[in-house]
Order: structure tokens, then sequence, then C-alpha cells
């Protein structure tokens, strides 16, 4: 059987199908129970034409995250609520939707799955200072009366914590976890705007 040759513009077409796809099969079965046969189901394609988008699951996975880390400045809009810029209130906003379900995959995926996307992507996932400042200053173009010493690792390893927290909420005692996470935005917060409100 000869190989399917795609067209730039079915290719486009097919891998945005996938990493559409992505963000409800991650939801329904997290990143464990997503089988490359799920994925190519959505959309509309057979399991070995998904080798020819991705090398791997975990690739996969990184890719539907960085899809949807492309939809941030959506999320902002939502947040700022016609507001033309996010003081502390719409940023306190926007982390809630970082760890809705509804808005996010974090939610979905689990500290091993994390552990296993750095073991096998090492180079995409590792921190990279550089790419977190720039993703940070496009973040912050959003905000007034941000403090003038803002410690930029800082905040991305806070909200990088506060995501794994999010990930692992069946580790933590579901009694205070809406307060825990509250006070982590308001850490977070604080680190940004010099206050809370």
């Amino acid at each position: 059987m000869a190989k399917r040759v795609f067209t730039e513009e079915e290719r486009a077409e097919y891998r945005e199908k996938m990493l559409d796809a992505g963000f409800d099969l991650l939801k329904q079965y997290g990143m464990t129970h997503m089988s490359v046969a799920k994925i190519t189901e959505a959309a509309g394609i057979g399991v070995s034409t998904f080798y020819n988008f991705f090398s791997s699951k975990e690739e996969y996975v990184y890719e539907v995250l960085q899809y949807r880390r492309r939809k941030i400045p959506e999320l902002i809009r939502i947040a700022l609520n016609g507001k033309e810029k996010a003081g502390p209130a719409e940023t306190r906003t926007y982390l809630k939707m970082m760890i809705d379900e509804r808005y996010s995959v974090f939610p979905s995926l689990t500290p091993e799955d994390e552990k296993r996307l750095l073991e096998m992507l090492p180079e995409q996932v590792r921190p990279d200072l550089q790419k977190e400042t720039e993703t940070s200053i496009q973040f912050f173009r959003h905000m007034e009366g941000i403090h003038p010493d803002v410690n930029i690792p800082l905040v991305a390893n806070l909200i990088k914590v506060y995501v794994l927290a999010a990930e692992g909420k069946e580790m933590l005692h579901q009694t205070v976890y809406e307060v825990t996470m509250d006070r982590m935005r308001d850490l977070i917060l604080y680190e940004i705007f010099g206050r809370t409100e």
C-alpha cells in the first residue's frame, strides 16, 4: 500500500483537528489513558497517519499544551471583562482560569505525566528562562501597575508550583484546597503587583 502524501493544507487541517481534539481527550482520559487510536479517531484519520505528524504521544501532548498556550490572549480577554488592562482582580481571574478544566489541560495532567514529558522531551519541557521571560513580558503587556522590580523567574516558578498543585490535587487536603489555591494566587499577585487587591 502506498504511503499517503498530504498537501500542506491537509497537513495543517489534520494537525489542527488533532490538537483541537487533544483538549477534550486529555480531560476525558488523561495522558496515560489517551491512546493514539483515540486521537486519530477524533481527527478522522488512521492510526499510522498519526506518526506523520508526531513522533510519540508525549510529543503530541506537549504540542497540545503549546496549542492551548497560544490561546492565552483569548483567556486574558475573558479575564479582562471589557477592561483595557488587568490589575490584581483580573489577574486573579486569569490564574483561576489556568487551573479550571473548562479552559486548561493542566487539571487533566498528573505529576507523573509531567515527569514522563520531562523524561521523553527534556529539551522542550525543561525550564528555559529566556523563553519564560519572553512569555512573561507578553503576559505583563496586558497588565497595569506591575511592581517595577518584578522577579520573573520567581513568578514563573510560583505559577508552575500553582499548576502542579492543581495537577496533584488528590494529594492535598480537600477541605482546604480552595483556600490553599487562593493563598497561592495571593502570593503570585503580590510578586507581580506588590499587592493582592
